[in-house]
């Protein structure tokens, strides 16, 4: 893989609304993220409450993007933990909510065909499986709470830090 810099830039991404319960997931998991790896100028570490195209003031430039989202799926239990690929990926609470909002497949296919030079070689998703995201708190559901650890560990293994 030829890459910008001589080495791979990666982002890690957790979305998520703090204040919606497990919907919050994603930014939990980007906050305990960036304690956990050490000064390292190939990783950045964000969360962001955005989604749709707000996302491609954020992606570019990163060779490699790791996003960690909450999802909700009509068999999944809450705490189970998937890895997927953009194209794997269209039931995103965040992604997918909104009429008026692009979907992250969606996002990509603009962002290759508006600026294909910025945009990244290679998107992971890790999606936590979700219960309740309706009800205004800072508490996520227990099942989610504990998936959190796991995520972590995924994470980092992706990144060749564990």
């Amino acid at each position: 893989m030829i890459t910008r810099c001589g080495t791979v830039k990666t982002l890690v991404l957790g979305i998520g609304n703090q204040i919606l319960g497990d919907d919050g997931v994603g930014v939990h998991v980007a906050q305990e993220l960036a304690k956990l790896i050490e000064e390292d100028e190939a990783i950045t570490v964000e969360d962001a409450s955005t989604s749709g195209l707000n996302l491609l003031d954020i992606i570019p430039g990163y060779d490699k993007v790791v996003i960690i989202d909450a999802i909700m799926t009509e068999e999944g239990e809450p705490g189970e933990i998937y890895r997927l690929r953009p194209e794997d990926f269209s039931k995103s609470v965040h992604l997918t909510t909104s009429m008026h909002d692009a979907n992250l497949p969606t996002v990509l296919e603009i962002g290759n065909k508006l600026i294909p030079e910025e945009m990244p070689h290679e998107i992971v998703i890790f999606a936590i499986e979700v219960g309740e995201v309706q009800t205004f708190t800072e508490q996520m559901t227990i099942k989610v709470k504990e998936a959190v650890p796991k995520v972590l560990n995924l994470v980092l293994g992706e990144l060749g830090k564990k």
